[in-house]
């Protein structure tokens, strides 16, 4: 005995099943609402919003077609007119998204390839790292390296290990993870040597 088994003949068409989804419309109007939503969630660079938007475009557009050039003129004109109500600024998102890198400890060449990646130009660039330590990028990098030790509870801030060869080992790790993150050799074996409160003073 079977219960609640449709046979061939009985089944119909379930509602909805083996029908294509339509794709939704993108209009002008849509985009300029994406845009809005999107920025009050996070800050954007010009060309991070563009790349956003093309990609909301291209997601509801037939078999995820790339944008026309009329979507692209959509999207052209949304971005300006952020720019222009002050809602984007490449500078202050720059100097801001830096600062949060250096925070995380990130390095000086972290920090210049995610602003690129985040359509930042390299005039801006230059600049907002120059305001981040006076120009000197090794500042820049022994701040983050701080950071990073800090974060990671290596160094001084790691847990005391009596045994020499385990120290050892730890501390060769340590170096390790450094370099992964884009520490130099030299900087990573002088701030792991440095006491918590040299680490701390670094970080004012």
């Amino acid at each position: 005995m079977s219960f609640g088994k449709r046979n061939d003949k009985e089944s119909g068409p379930i509602r909805g099943e083996g029908r294509p989804k339509k794709p939704k419309k993108v209009t002008a109007a849509y985009l300029e609402r994406a845009a809005l939503h999107y920025l009050r969630r996070f800050n954007s660079s010009a060309q991070n919003l563009y790349n956003v938007l093309e990609r909301k475009v291209r997601r509801r557009n037939e078999n995820h077609a790339p944008a026309t050039d009329e979507q692209q003129t959509w999207i052209s004109d949304v971005v300006k007119k952020c720019v222009g109500y002050g809602y984007v600024d490449d500078t202050r998102y720059a100097a801001q998204r830096a600062e949060m890198l250096l925070r995380r400890g990130k390095p000086v060449r972290t920090i210049k390839q995610d602003l690129r990646h985040k359509g930042i130009s390299a005039e801006i660039s230059a600049e907002t790292l120059a305001q981040l330590e006076g120009n000197e990028p090794e500042a820049v990098d022994r701040k983050a390296a701080a950071a990073y030790i800090k974060r990671r509870r290596f160094g001084a801030f790691r847990r005391e290990i009596a045994d020499s060869e385990l120290l050892a080992a730890k501390r060769d790790k340590e170096l390790a993870s450094m370099a992964r993150a884009g520490f130099g050799y030299s900087l990573a074996n002088q701030m792991l040597k440095l006491q918590q409160d040299e680490i701390i003073d670094l970080l004012v």
